[in-house]
């Protein structure tokens, strides 16, 4: 199937960003050197992972970092500092309002 890409941001800092392409109804979450290109239920499920450090772990280094995520893949772990697993769960929090007011305003829409 064809389709255009039409990234809309719902949030972005420094670091990253967070998009929604509603042509491959996924987001886009974009921080620092990695992006993840994730659908809905998959949205919901990093977000929470980031908001509980679900399956993450204590891993203190000399460079900051607190956290360590094991991914899916064999030896691939992703290490974070509380900083910034508090600004991406800010990006992603920021990221599911502004997709649940526009859920809102669809709805509205097609009523009235």
């Amino acid at each position: 199937m064809d389709h255009q890409h039409h990234l809309k941001t719902l949030a972005q800092r420094d670091n990253g960003y967070i998009g929604y392409c509603a042509g491959c109804q996924s987001y886009n979450v974009a921080y620092k050197n990695s992006l993840f290109i994730l659908a809905e239920a998959e949205f919901a499920c990093y977000r929470d992972v980031m908001t509980d450090r679900t399956a993450m772990r204590p891993f203190f280094t000399t460079h900051g970092k607190e956290w360590l995520l094991k991914t899916p893949m064999q030896n691939y772990f992703i290490m974070l500092s509380d900083e910034e697993i508090e600004e991406l769960v800010q990006m992603m929090d920021e990221a599911t309002v502004l997709m649940e007011v526009d859920q809102i305003l669809n709805i509205t829409h097609r009523l009235g």
